[in-house]
Formats: structure tokens, sequence, C-alpha cells
């Protein structure tokens, strides 16, 4: 099966992104992976001044929240994909707010599947021996990602763990019924994609 890496820009668009707050506010620096939030929590994303008309169902902000479209949602709930999803109003850089509903997925599955070895990054040999003799050392500065199937299980959605791209890994399975549904995604070919 062949896995694809969402990425945050699109074409004639660029990148969608902007800032959020979180009502209760947060003790500390939002943190997408570890950070448990109260399912009474709500978000407030207001988007870069670059941005002119919302029609994407992702995006990612510089506070790094990943905000999804109730359509992505959706079919990441039918795709029994585990997260935490957090309501989030979206307004433009002046204040006028988007038509339709978002959510902050926050704390999506993190697997350990990148094949270290056949992919191509900084730090090679310190990461490999970090493998066999920890702790573990983050991954970064990708040439090329190749990905361990094996390990993944069946999971239709995900990012990768010890690493430090932010992007959703999503299945080919998953992927077909975005488009069948008409999501506007931007998805690259794992192999394909440089960070």
């Amino acid at each position: 099966m062949t896995y694809y890496v969402l990425e945050f820009q699109y074409r004639r668009k660029g990148f969608i992104s902007g800032g959020v707050t979180f009502t209760p506010e947060l003790a500390t620096y939002y943190d997408p992976l570890q950070m448990e939030i109260s399912s009474e929590t709500t978000a407030e994303v207001i988007l870069d001044s670059s941005v002119r008309k919302m029609d994407v169902d992702l995006f990612y902000t510089g506070t790094r929240a990943l905000i999804v479209s109730d359509a992505l949602k959706l079919l990441l709930e039918e795709s029994n994909v585990k997260a935490q999803f957090i309501p989030a109003q979206v307004h433009y850089y002046n204040n006028v707010p988007i038509t339709g509903i978002y959510w902050v997925a926050h704390r999506l599955p993190q697997l350990d599947v990148v094949d270290y070895e056949h992919s191509t990054y900084a730090g090679k040999a310190l990461v490999l021996r970090s493998i066999e003799t920890p702790p573990r050392r983050i991954a970064k500065g990708f040439q090329q990602i190749v990905l361990d199937k094996s390990r993944i299980e069946g999971q239709e959605f995900f990012t990768l763990e010890y690493t430090y791209i932010s992007n959703p890994i999503i299945s080919e399975k998953l992927y077909v019924e975005s488009k069948k549904k008409k999501l506007k995604l931007n998805a690259t070919p794992v192999g394909e994609f440089k960070p």
C-alpha cells in the first residue's frame, strides 16, 4: 500500500496558517502530542493576513495545531483514527468568520515506522546508533523517507515518531476515500516528500 504525506502548502494558495488561542487558556505552550486537554476546551484560529479564501480541509498553524474540516474529521472518525477533536472557530485576519466547521486534531497516533536504514537524513550514523543504544535521537534533515510498512499495522492516519516532521501520513485507502468525498488535501507519496 502507498502512503502519502499531507502537505501544508497548496498550489496557487501557498501555506495556509494562523495562530490559535485556547479557552480555557493553556498553562503552557501547546503540545499537539503529549498535552492533556479538557473536553470542554475550545479554540479560536485567526488566519494569517495572506489567506484570502479558506477552502481547504487541513492546515497547520504557527502554534503547531493541526486544523481539520468537519468533513475530514468525520472521515477520520469513520476510519477509527484515535484523536481528540477540539472545536475551533476559524476567522480571517480581519475577524470575518469562515464558513464551515473546523476542529483541532489533537493527539494523533504517533508511530515509530521510519525505516532508518534505508531513509536518507542528517546524522544517520548517530540515529542508527541511538536506536541500538538509547536514548533515541530525533531524526531530521530528511532527503528521502522510507517507511517500514510492516510496523504500520493497519493505521490509516498518523504522524511519525522520533522525527521533526509534523505532517500527517495518510494511507492510500483513506486518501482515495477523501478524493471521493471531494476533500481538498495536498498529498505527496512519502518517498517523494521533501520536508
